[in-house]
Parts: C-alpha cells; sequence; structure tokens
C-alpha cells in the first residue's frame, strides 16, 4: 500500500526502498503508553502493538525479498 503512492514521485530506489521497509515494521510501543496516560484503550492498543509485531515477522522478510 505505501509502495503506490510512491510509484507517481521522483524518488531514488533507495528512498522507496526505505519508505516499504518502514511500512513493514511493527508499532511503536510509545502508542501504549500513551494511550494509557490520555485515557484511551491501552488494552487495545497493547494488542494492536502485538499484533503488527507479530505479523511483521512476515511482512520484513516478504519486503526484503520483493526488493532485492
Amino acid at each position: 500500500m505505501i509502495w503506490l503512492p510512491t510509484l507517481p514521485m521522483t524518488l531514488p530506489v533507495w528512498q522507496v526502498h526505505v519508505l516499504v521497509l518502514e511500512a513493514a515494521m511493527p508499532s511503536a510501543l510509545l502508542t501504549v503508553a500513551l494511550s494509557r496516560s490520555y485515557g484511551c484503550d491501552a488494552g487495545l492498543a497493547s494488542r494492536m502493538v502485538f499484533f503488527t509485531t507479530v505479523l511483521s515477522a512476515v511482512s520484513v522478510p516478504v519486503m526484503f525479498q520483493l526488493l532485492r
């Protein structure tokens, strides 16, 4: 999903690779701490961070293979 918007841009290949790999990384844990301190659903934020971390175990190697 992040690769398609880069097509009309005149970005060097390495910048597109960085954007795609960064998008494949898991969410930051800071969102859980911020959601708790601001009274949001910290449990939901925690589950979402866990899900993206597990998903990144698949997405990061796949992106490395596609960008090769």
